[in-house]
């Protein structure tokens, strides 16, 4: 895992308005390489225009010295990605205590309550690659 100035964070947090700031993917896990992105989930308190999202690219780019970070809203993300965000996440900064517990239960439910639309898709999917006929 990449060295982290949890004070910095702090700022960017308070800056942003955030309530919630997560590490997730190889980062978090350890498992990374010498081309491995940096990603960033965030709970923020308001919207934020896309001014705010650049300036906070460019800011967390600073933090982690690495030009590759992603970030992702945990406003926005669907319910697969907020699986996998809390699965391994570390948390870098939390507002009130227990908030990420909060958004790990939030987003199991979600992904549960969508896991029946995931299987009618991928039966679909099934049966469609299964109709489908090769022409040579």
């Amino acid at each position: 895992m990449i060295k982290i100035d949890k004070n910095r964070i702090a700022e960017i947090a308070v800056r942003y308005h955030f309530s919630l700031v997560v590490l997730f993917g190889s980062q978090a896990t350890g498992f990374t390489h010498k081309e491995s992105d940096v990603d960033v989930a965030f709970l923020s308190e308001n919207k934020m225009s896309f001014e705010d999202e650049v300036s906070l690219n460019t800011d967390l780019t600073e933090v982690f010295k690495n030009d590759k970070v992603s970030t992702v809203n945990f406003r926005k993300a669907p319910p697969l990605l907020l699986k996998q965000i809390v699965q391994n996440a570390k948390v870098l900064y939390e507002k009130t205590p227990h908030l990420f517990d909060d958004m790990l239960l939030y987003a199991l439910r979600t992904y549960e309550e969508a896991e029946p639309l995931f299987r009618l898709r991928e039966e679909y999917l099934k049966r469609r690659i299964s109709e489908y006929k090769y022409v040579g």
